[in-house]
């Protein structure tokens, strides 16, 4: 199996960003790969992301497996990449072909058996000195799948790790033949568990990531993906493959009561790139839907024509989480009739266009509405329009 060539290699005479940047430049989405190439530099090396290699992935694929990790590596990202979690008997085998493959390119690596004394600590300072961390799973008469998936989320809380990615054969999980892009762990979990089209080693996946996001002393995100999709999962909000995840928590509050007024300031800065205008938090809102770590508000004010959502905002780290859907369930509980505006560049605009009922394009600006009788939209669109800027343009 080859690696599409879309996907350049690492080369000595570009700067890492511009590596990266080139590769997204095909799926036009350049400012993702800076937005979260930036955000991976900022935490803790041994934090960006776990990779845990199917053994058929390491059969049929090993190549691009090696050039993704060759790929980070040359963008100062050191992942730690677990072998053997459910067929352990080659994961040393496997370990020993990834190292000499990276090692004749360049790149740093460290073998480490997944039963190293203070493994976490071995990985820590394996990726904070510049080195990709292999661990691998040994074979053991008297442990089972499910027991070495229970090791691998200890070690990711400890690391207190971001990410979990699952390199599988077939990519995303599927039902009808179609990717499912996202599972909610709360809600999603027991029809899938049931289905038939469900592999054993996937609702294994499904039940330890459920296990995982709720345990985890930090946001995690799971995914299932394929090894020649890897680099789209992390560097694109859409991502490649299939995204599981706990279900946010949607807090209701009326008006600002309760809510931290610099946090959502902070949040809405971080989504639209732009500060938000100090008129907006002097204006009462009717109600603010919050996401409870403040990666995700709802904000809607009472209308004469109805409600009226002026601002929809996810963080920009959580972009790509699923947070903006249970932000609409949780508001649509309560609003069977809403209508909004968004800039007709706005990079959310296509989803708007699936929730909404109908929508008219002007100059400037998009206006939606949903549920809307057909004789206020004139007007529902006049208002719309007319509302003061809260988010000024440079």
């Amino acid at each position: 199996m080859s690696r599409p060539p879309a996907t350049p290699a690492p080369s000595n005479d570009l700067a890492p960003q511009d590596v990266v940047l080139r590769f997204l430049e095909s799926t036009g989405k350049p400012s993702e790969a800076r937005l979260y190439l930036d955000l991976f530099r900022t935490r803790p090396r041994e934090q960006f992301a776990v990779i845990a290699i199917d053994a058929h992935v390491m059969a049929d694929a090993a190549e691009a497996v090696v050039q993704d990790l060759r790929f980070l590596a040359a963008l100062d990202l050191f992942p730690t990449v677990v072998l053997g979690t459910f067929r352990p008997l080659n994961a040393a085998l496997h370990a020993s072909y990834l190292r000499g493959h990276l090692e004749a390119d360049g790149v740093r690596v460290e073998e480490l058996p997944a039963a190293s004394p203070s493994l976490a600590g071995r990985v820590t300072a394996c990726a904070a000195g510049g080195r990709i961390p292999i661990v691998a799973f040994e074979p053991a008469s008297n442990e089972e799948a499910a027991d070495r998936l229970g090791r691998l989320g200890g070690l990711l809380e400890e690391l207190k790790a971001r990410k979990l990615l699952f390199l599988h054969r077939p990519g995303g999980l599927r039902q009808g033949g179609a990717l499912v892009p996202i599972v909610n762990l709360t809600t999603d979990l027991p029809a899938l568990l049931g289905s038939p089209e469900l592999s054993r080693k996937e609702a294994l996946i499904l039940e330890h990531a459920r296990r995982i996001c709720d345990e985890a002393p930090v946001p995690v995100t799971v995914a299932v993906t394929s090894p020649l999709n890897l680099l789209r999962e992390l560097f694109t909000v859409k991502g490649a493959g299939t995204l599981l995840r706990r279900g946010a928590r949607i807090v209701r509050h009326d008006g600002w009561e309760g809510v931290d007024l610099p946090r959502l300031r902070e949040l809405l800065d971080s989504s639209f790139g732009r500060a938000p205008a100090d008129a907006f938090f002097e204006r009462t809102p009717g109600r603010v839907y919050l996401e409870e770590g403040y990666r995700g508000c709802a904000v809607l004010v009472e209308s004469p024509l109805g409600a009226y959502l002026t601002k929809f905002a996810v963080s920009a780290e959580a972009q790509g989480e699923g947070i903006a859907r249970d932000l609409w369930d949780a508001l649509s509980v309560d609003t069977p009739a809403v209508f909004w505006r968004a800039r007709r560049a706005n990079p959310i605009s296509e989803w708007y266009a699936k929730l909404c009922d109908g929508l008219a394009r002007l100059p400037d600006w998009t206006v939606y509405w949903k549920g809307v009788p057909t004789s206020s939209i004139p007007s529902v669109v006049e208002w719309s329009v007319s509302q003061p800027v809260d988010i000024p343009r440079d």
